[in-house]
């Protein structure tokens, strides 16, 4: 399966005429399929598509990896402008999400009332990852992803109350995948399950999908289906030295081969990155497009 990633959102800014904000969005094309990965925080992400001649109307699907603003803030326009387009989040998306910042105040970060209410008045399309979902042929949706590795726990500023007394573990985070001849191509818009959970994870999902791709998937040394890609948000913005080194190693083992951080990556994990997979790392900004054949 040849894949190709356009990048419509990110921090950085791309060519004149794109806009960047901070948030996310991705255009996902295969043989067989056209699938948005989130929507930023509003409808720049659509904006930017028009600019780059993509068509979002053809979209067999849209995947929400979780319910923050700024990546679902854009729901209502894929709701108007993706009519066939089924939708892809896990029920947890719908919740209020809230962050303490560390002068005391509490801002909301859950999906505005727009998004909700766009997701309201298509129910119909809805499907709820509560698990794995096949989302087309060889691409999928993990649904929850286990925090297992000790050191990417929840960040302890994200609550589920205005009052800050149930803490959110964002279980609503989910990532993509795509079974390709090269290995798998994960695609995240935040990891914040942790980068290192999200690779453990999906590999042994994929390993007992059943699908036929999935048996014809290349393998790592450890026996376990090669992840040959990353591409999205990281969430390294705090990691400590240990976490960022222990992602680096996650990403060796995995065999990664090609690995395009970006959004919550943060400066600090980029470089971290950059230095340590040298020949995998590639610089991505608002409008950059990946492929794979």
């Amino acid at each position: 399966m040849s894949l190709r990633v356009t990048l419509l959102l990110d921090n950085e800014r791309g060519a004149p005429g794109l806009r960047s904000q901070w948030g996310f969005s991705a255009w996902v094309e295969t043989d067989g399929a056209r699938i948005i990965l989130d929507s930023g925080r509003n409808d720049a992400f659509w904006r930017n598509a028009r600019q780059l001649s993509v068509p979002l109307e053809t979209a067999d699907a849209f995947v929400l990896s979780h319910g923050h603003f700024d990546h679902g803030g854009g729901i209502h326009r894929i709701v108007e402008a993706a009519p066939a387009a089924r939708l892809v989040l896990h029920p947890g998306s719908l919740a209020p999400h809230f962050w303490l910042c560390k002068t005391g105040k509490v801002d909301p970060i859950g999906l505005p009332d727009r998004s909700l209410a766009a997701l309201r008045s298509v129910a119909e399309r809805v499907t709820w990852a509560l698990g794995p979902v096949e989302v087309a042929p060889g691409v999928w949706a993990s649904g929850p992803i286990p925090r297992r590795h000790p050191l990417e726990k929840a960040e302890r500023n994200f609550f589920l109350d205005r009052a800050c007394t149930i803490g959110d573990q964002v279980v609503d985070e989910q990532a993509m995948w795509v079974e390709t001849s090269f290995g798998l191509v994960v695609l995240v818009g935040c990891a914040h399950a942790g980068i290192v959970n999200t690779l453990d994870y999906l590999r042994w999902v994929s390993a007992d999908s059943g699908s036929a791709a999935s048996h014809e998937l290349p393998l790592a040394t450890d026996g376990l289906p090669r992840v040959c890609a990353v591409i999205g948000g990281l969430h390294l913005l705090h990691a400590s030295p240990a976490r960022l080194r222990a992602t680096g190693d996650a990403l060796e083992a995995a065999g990664v081969r090609l690995l395009a951080p970006v959004h919550c990556t943060g400066k600090r994990g980029k470089a971290h990155l950059r230095e340590r997979l040298a020949e995998a790392f590639v610089a991505c900004t608002t409008g950059s497009v990946l492929e794979l054949d």
